[in-house]
């Protein structure tokens, strides 16, 4: 017996902290698995972990439409959440004994595909963690992972959305464009309400999607609410991470003369930037809105303090980190995050030899020694 959560209009902190603690709890096994179906007030703009806030959100415009904004413990790209989208939390240890994310998220993808199967709607997992309709997104997926063992898997299902209102909200990379080659965003997006020609409801998807998990795992729910100790751990979430400017806004202080590369890559959009104190690697930021276990990637970053530049002696440091966080770093490639990293030294090179300043401190950002996120 699995619990069941049916929530609406829930704020921005309450939505992320209640998953972030009830999947804690999960793997504490002191609550069974959990499938939480949702919407969060309208609007809310919410970035991936490993994302800055400035590069991928209108700030101004969301403070003047009140707009609230915060940071997901997943990773994957900035969305825009409110009524018209049905946000899927899934947590859990394992199933049948099965703990590898990569596996995990094709079982809650194929869920999710079948309760849109159900409606007449040919959805299918397609890249790192979309699902798509004929090559238009529908939904985002995200996994994170906490220490205690539980896994959080999130969904963002766009049942209906105000395309004009995300696309004034969200700053899209150019790269994501080009890649794809299309004309325009709304090329890229689709929604259930679309698709079906018709103003289904909200809570017909709700019960559809319930109805597909229970019969993919073959399991029962027991529709639940929170315990007095779980709203008290909530709360506590709610103060100490999501109305917390510090976990929101963090800041990495780019110095005058760093190099960066940002390209779009299979396993997402990468966004490396290093300092180079000649040609040696002095830090290094990796962002962007690929999937990987938030301490794994800090203890790339921090393994590459220091560093020679050389790329024998980068790929050197980073296979043995990959082999011990192999299933933290399974959606980045090895040879992906190499060439980003290069590409970044080789932009800090060619600024530095048209420039004599002095060298900065690059500052990783804040919250970097967390749980793991999958994002």
């Amino acid at each position: 017996m699995w619990r069941y959560f049916s929530e609406d209009r829930v704020s921005d902190y309450f939505g992320l902290a209640a998953d972030e603690t009830m999947a804690l709890r999960v793997g504490k096994n002191q609550s069974p698995p959990i499938l939480r179906l949702y919407t969060y007030r309208s609007n809310s703009a919410l970035v991936g972990r490993f994302q800055r806030i400035e590069n991928e959100l209108n700030l101004n415009f969301c403070e003047t439409q009140g707009i609230s904004v915060n940071r997901r413990p997943t990773g994957g790209g900035a969305i825009l959440m409110g009524e018209d989208q049905l946000g899927v939390a899934w947590m859990l240890r394992e199933w049948e004994g099965c703990q590898a994310p990569r596996e995990l998220m094709k079982h809650f993808a194929a869920t999710l595909c079948d309760g849109l199967n159900s409606f007449g709607i040919d959805a299918k997992f397609r890249g790192k963690n979309d699902l798509e309709v004929e090559g238009r997104k529908i939904a985002g997926l995200g996994i994170h992972s906490n220490a205690a063992g539980g896994y959080l898997f999130h969904c963002s299902l766009l049942v209906g959305l105000d395309v004009t209102l995300m696309l004034k909200a969200l700053n899209v990379p150019v790269e994501k464009l080009e890649a794809k080659k299309l004309q325009s965003i709304e090329g890229r997006i689709t929604t259930v309400r679309k698709e079906l020609d018709q103003n289904v409801s909200l809570n017909e998807v709700r019960d559809t999607l319930k109805t597909s998990f229970g019969k993919y795992f073959g399991i029962d729910f027991q529709k639940d609410h929170y315990t007095q100790e779980e709203q008290s751990a909530i709360a506590e979430m709610e103060t100490s991470k999501y109305l917390n400017r510090e976990w929101i806004y963090q800041k990495v202080e780019v110095p005058d003369l760093s190099g960066e590369s940002r390209q779009m890559t299979p396993a997402g959009l990468i966004d490396v930037r290093v300092t180079m104190a000649g040609r040696q690697i002095k830090a290094v930021f990796i962002g962007g809105d690929f999937f990987a276990g938030e301490s794994a990637v800090a203890d790339i970053e921090g393994s590459l303090r220091w560093h020679s530049s050389e790329p024998e002696a980068i790929r050197k440091t980073l296979d043995p980190i990959y082999i011990r966080r192999e299933d933290e770093l399974s959606f980045l490639p090895v040879e992906v995050l190499c060439e980003a990293v290069l590409k970044a030294i080789e932009s800090a090179q060619t600024i530095a030899d048209g420039n004599t300043s002095g060298y900065g401190c690059f500052v990783n950002p804040q919250g970097a020694n967390e749980e793991s996120q999958h994002p």
